[in-house]
Formats: structure tokens, C-alpha cells, sequence
């Protein structure tokens, strides 16, 4: 009994502290009202971090439009860009007092050959790139006409043979094609105390362009495109190759046009040298260098006039040696017309798979110039 009484006064006891000495006290409160802070703390008003946006890296255009002049791969924005542009060919003159040129790095395809005494002249036609400086700038012969004619470009020259036979007139053939001519229009002489008449005189791409607009001249033609392919793997490129050729054997200005092609693996081009000296392109201070190089070889005469000009056979066919990946390859040309592209064989009538990239198109008359491989 006085177990029980106890134990029940001490059951009371805590009881009664807990009614009189906490819940009085402080009272209950719901738990949704209960702020889990010790007291004495200021509860600070809401607050909202606002997170940045960080920039999501946007899928890059895929290059899937290819260039109907030299296989180059461009996005549908950037070909869109190109359709409003026609290409321009260009007179470059390639005398020992011009060089280092301008705009030679810059050029889709570039046509080389004889003009007279054993000088040759270059022909770039542009469109992927547009130079604000090209040149010097020299004049007009009637067999680059007829291999301009397919790409009905722009013509940046400055003169012109004129002439009493259809087959060297230039002048009058610039009108009778109804070239698209640009000539001097914006050109200008460059004086920087090493370069004199004629061998100074530069045009611009981009200039050319802007002319053409108010001509309503600034739309791409159709053009027979050629084939093309990506570079060969590295493994499968050919070791080293040293291509020389000279133009004129009985004129040969002690070899100052004379040109040395020689193949570099890892960048799978060729690159050039004219006069045993490197070849310069004067606006990137580059060696000037192509992916592909086509000798191509035909009759070259004289016209028996009082200027020596020469007969360019451009149009038949002829033997062709390729020089693409380090490897070399014969075939033959063919040119249908004036207005059609030359086309390019393989020795089992393949057309010639070009690597994406400069086109360097050299032209020669086995009566009168000769090539080599002297290396390989």
C-alpha cells in the first residue's frame, strides 16, 4: 500500500509540472506554425536565386554544298551567299619584275601557259574567295578566252591582242563571246618603289562584285562541274614527288619561268617554285601551293605576226599527266567547244577524281616545253 501510494504521488507529481511548469507556460502549437530557429534570429524576408542561362552550344551548319568549280564544301547559308556571285578570271602577270603576285593562294583554279619569248601568264578564276588585291593585272589572250568561256565570269584584264585573225584576236573576240568585261574598272598602280609600269597594276575581287551588281551580272551560271573526293588517308598517299617543267626549250630565259611542283605528305599539296626560287603570295607571305596540278599537253604555234603571238590548241583532245596525293597519273583531255569545260580522263576513260581544293592547270606543247618527274 505504501508502494502504491508512492508511485501514484509521484505519477501526480510529474503531471502537474508538466501542465503547470510547460504547457502553460508555452503553449501547443500546431506544427505548421513552428519556425525551426532558435529565438533571438531575425527571419529574413523570401529571397529568389535567379539561375543563368548558360549558352547551349549550337549545332554547327554541316558543310554539304559542293563548289562546281573546285569541289570545295560550303553550308547551305554559305552557298546561298556564293549563288549571287559570278566568278571572276583574272590576267596575272607572271613576268620575273611581277613577282611575288597577289591573290595566287586565294584562286579556285589557276591556267598556266606560254604568252610570247618564252614568258608565261597565269589566268586564276575566283569565286570561293574574294581578294581585295590581286594581280599585277596583264593582258588578254585569245586562248584564254576560250577556256574562261565555260565559267562566263568576270573578266579582270588589262589589254588585249588585237589583231586582223580570229585566231589570236582577243580584243575583238571579248565582244564578239559578249564577255562579261570588268577590265581596269577600279584597278589601280601600286608604287612601292620596286615595281614599275606595267608590272604594278592590281584589281580587286570584291570590286569587281560590286560593279557587277549594277550590271546584273551577279548571279552564278551553270556550271559542268568536275568530280571530286576527299584527300587519301595519309598511309595511302604517295612518298614524295618532284615535278620541273620548262615552257620554252629554245627560249629559256635562263630558266626564270621554269617551274618545280614538289609534294609535301603531310599537307597532301603541292607547292611551287618558278626560277628556282619559292613562289610568294605577296598578301598571305605564303608559298604558293594547289592539291592538284594537270599538265596538260598541246600543239602550241606561232601566228607569224610582228608581235610573235602564239596558237593555243584548246579545244580537241590531248595527253594528260595528273598529279593528285602524291601520285601520278596519265589519261587525256577533252574539250568539246568554247563553252564546254575541258574534261579530264584517266588512261581507261575514268573522269579524273580531283581532291577538294585548288585546281593548278599547266599547259605545255611537247614541240616546245618538256616536263620531268625527277623525283619520286
Amino acid at each position: 500500500m505504501i508502494i502504491s501510494g508512492i508511485s501514484l504521488a509521484l505519477v501526480l507529481g510529474i503531471l502537474s509540472f508538466y501542465y503547470f511548469g510547460i504547457y502553460k507556460v508555452k503553449p501547443y502549437k500546431k506544427p505548421s506554425e513552428v519556425i525551426n530557429i532558435k529565438s533571438g534570429y531575425l527571419l529574413s524576408a523570401p529571397s529568389y536565386q535567379q539561375f543563368t542561362i548558360l549558352n547551349t552550344i549550337q549545332p554547327t551548319e554541316p558543310k554539304t554544298e559542293v563548289s562546281p568549280l573546285n569541289g570545295l564544301l560550303f553550308t547551305k547559308t554559305e552557298m546561298k551567299e556564293l549563288n549571287t556571285k559570278r566568278p571572276v578570271a583574272v590576267m596575272i602577270n607572271n613576268h620575273a619584275e611581277a613577282r611575288p603576285q597577289s591573290g595566287l593562294n586565294s584562286a579556285d583554279i589557276i591556267y598556266e601557259v606560254l604568252v610570247e619569248s618564252g614568258i608565261t601568264r597565269y589566268m586564276g578564276i575566283f569565286w570561293s574567295e574574294a581578294p581585295k588585291k590581286v594581280g599585277p593585272i596583264r593582258s588578254a589572250r585569245q586562248y584564254y578566252l576560250e577556256w574562261l568561256s565555260p565559267y562566263d565570269p568576270l573578266y579582270i584584264y588589262d589589254g588585249c591582242a588585237k589583231t586582223t585573225d580570229v585566231r589570236t584576236n582577243a580584243c575583238g573576240n571579248i565582244y564578239t563571246y559578249d564577255i562579261k568585261n570588268i577590265a581596269t574598272i577600279g584597278a589601280w598602280r601600286w608604287n612601292d618603289g620596286t615595281r614599275y609600269a606595267p608590272h604594278n597594276e592590281y584589281s580587286s575581287i570584291t570590286n569587281a562584285w560590286e560593279y557587277a551588281e549594277k550590271k546584273n551580272w551577279d548571279s552564278i551560271p551553270d556550271i559542268d562541274t568536275w568530280q571530286f573526293k576527299p584527300d587519301t588517308d595519309t598511309q595511302d598517299r604517295g612518298e614524295r614527288t618532284k615535278v620541273k617543267i620548262a615552257f620554252h626549250k629554245s627560249l629559256p630565259n635562263s630558266g626564270l619561268y621554269d617551274t618545280t611542283w614538289t609534294y609535301d605528305s603531310k599537307t597532301n599539296s603541292y607547292f611551287k617554285q618558278t626560277g628556282n626560287r619559292n613562289d610568294i603570295d605577296q598578301e598571305t607571305n605564303a608559298q604558293v601551293y594547289t592539291k592538284n596540278i594537270v599538265i596538260q599537253e598541246t600543239a602550241i604555234t606561232s601566228a607569224y605576226d610582228n608581235k610573235g603571238r602564239i596558237i593555243v590548241k584548246t579545244i580537241g583532245n590531248g595527253k594528260a599527266t595528273y598529279l593528285i596525293d602524291g601520285k601520278i597519273t596519265t589519261g587525256e583531255w577533252e574539250k568539246a567547244s568554247r563553252t564546254d569545260r575541258t574534261m579530264f580522263y584517266d588512261s581507261e576513260d575514268n573522269e579524273i577524281q580531283f581532291n577538294r581544293g585548288r585546281i593548278w592547270i599547266t599547259v605545255i606543247s611537247p614541240s616546245l616545253g618538256k616536263f620531268a618527274i625527277i623525283e619520286q
